[in-house]
């Protein structure tokens, strides 16, 4: 385990998403019947990774749902799948009242992100496959932005690293199944938010096990203080992804 002061700050950049596969049916489904914000944010991003059209209309309903994290978040996907059923919908919901969300929208329409490709694609042969569990909020209390923007790092940085994503509710059988026939390597992450020594200190803790199989890996923590909460986050949380990458050779498939 590892302790490392971060004082560094690194800006927030918009979620880079790479194509995953392409079930959009199931993701649907979770996203539908989720009463968790969170859980809805995350879902409507994972719909975004599988690059298929069929994303597009659950992704135009998220526009409307009533949290504008899962607004925001759904045309954030929308931007990255570049369908033009997508951009109609998106142009539609420009009277959006929430400054954040109508920006989100406005970036979305602007051709900012690169185009991803329409079909549906694991991570290539002998890559990551990654189980992320929902951010844990150990501190107790924490803005749900605050998750919501620690989940959004740890994908940007994890698909920077050429990983995808599995989804939700995902069957042990179908997990085996696609990591052997893509050689893929699969591991469970899982992030909390904790609380450290001092009033002000904030930590993130990730642990990492094989996935499906679930054998523990190795746990590694970054500690930070003396800034606002989200600058903490935007330093500390690429830096553990960092440390584990460089432990399990993630950057070498």
């Amino acid at each position: 385990m590892r302790f490392v002061p971060v004082s560094v700050v690194v800006s927030l950049v918009p979620v880079v998403v790479l194509a995953a596969d392409a079930r959009v049916s199931l993701l649907s489904k979770q996203l539908a019947g989720s009463k968790d914000p969170r859980v809805r944010a995350q879902t409507v991003l994972l719909l975004g990774q599988t690059g298929s059209a069929e994303a597009v209309e659950p992704l135009c309903a998220a526009l409307k749902d009533g949290e504008s994290v899962v607004r925001a978040s759904a045309a954030n996907a929308l931007g990255e799948l570049k369908q033009e059923a997508g951009m109609a919908c998106l142009k539609a919901a420009l009277g959006e009242a929430d400054p954040s969300v109508r920006a989100a929208m406005e970036k979305a329409l602007s051709g900012s992100a690169p185009p991803p490709a329409t079909g549906s694609a694991p991570a290539g042969h002998g890559g990551l496959y990654l189980n992320v569990e929902p951010i844990a909020d150990k501190v107790g209390g924490l803005d749900d932005a605050l998750l919501t923007l620690t989940d959004t790092l740890l994908r940007k940085k994890l698909t920077d690293l050429g990983a995808s994503f599995a989804p939700a509710g995902e069957e042990k059988k179908a997990a085996q199944a696609l990591i052997k026939k893509q050689n893929l390597r699969g591991y469970q992450v899982r992030v909390q938010l904790a609380p450290g020594a001092s009033e002000k200190q904030l930590k993130v803790e990730m642990l990492i096990m094989t996935y499906p199989e679930q054998a523990l890996q190795g746990s590694w923590n970054v500690k930070a203080s003396g800034a606002k909460p989200e600058t903490l986050i935007k330093a500390m949380v690429p830096k553990v992804v960092d440390d584990a990458a460089g432990d399990l050779n993630w950057k070498s498939p």
